[in-house]
């Protein structure tokens, strides 16, 4: 949020939401987080705070649901690659692939607990990528849709190299 300079809340059935433009993280059992009090979780100066987008809306736009019709779930990828200053880890399924950034991730206390599934979501344009800490939605998070042409060339050869060492025809 502070790097993006953009907060937004999102008032849901059971949680507020939070986040920013790529991503939204449910807080429970909390009065309304008004403006100040984001600003003061956040340990934004006022000076700097002035530099931020707030915008906090009254309905979430999405669903809150942990299970969602034609949703399905994603592997995630040992590897994270980086790209333009971002860490960026593929997740694939469905015959696939999306990358989110690895920084969404850091609210969360163990990656071992985290599963990911795929929502394809008629407001967000390229879906959504929800992500399940336990049985419990602990986050959404938007995929990075790639259409960097080098971005995509060099991971076609990074993939012939690997595999030439390897001894294999790519």
């Amino acid at each position: 949020m502070k790097q993006h300079k953009s907060v937004q809340i999102r008032h849901g059935q059971a949680a507020q939401w939070v986040g920013d433009s790529s991503s939204l993280y449910p807080v429970y059992n909390l009065p309304p987080l008004s403006e100040s009090a984001i600003q003061t979780l956040l340990g934004v100066s006022d000076d700097a705070w002035d530099k931020f987008a707030f915008d906090d809306y009254p309905t979430m736009k999405f669903s809150e649901d942990d299970t969602f019709r034609d949703m399905y779930q994603l592997d995630r990828m040992k590897i994270t690659l980086n790209w333009s200053g971002k860490s960026l880890i593929p997740l694939i399924g469905g015959g696939k692939i999306f990358f989110i950034q690895e920084k969404y991730l850091r609210p969360f206390d163990d990656d071992s607990l985290l599963s990911f599934w795929f929502r394809d979501d008629p407001v967000q344009i390229g879906g959504i990528i929800g992500i399940n800490e336990g049985m419990c939605l602990g986050g959404l998070v938007m995929p990075i849709i790639v259409k960097d042409r080098v971005f995509i060339e060099t991971l076609y050869r990074v993939y012939a190299l690997t595999k030439r060492q390897a001894g294999e025809e790519a």
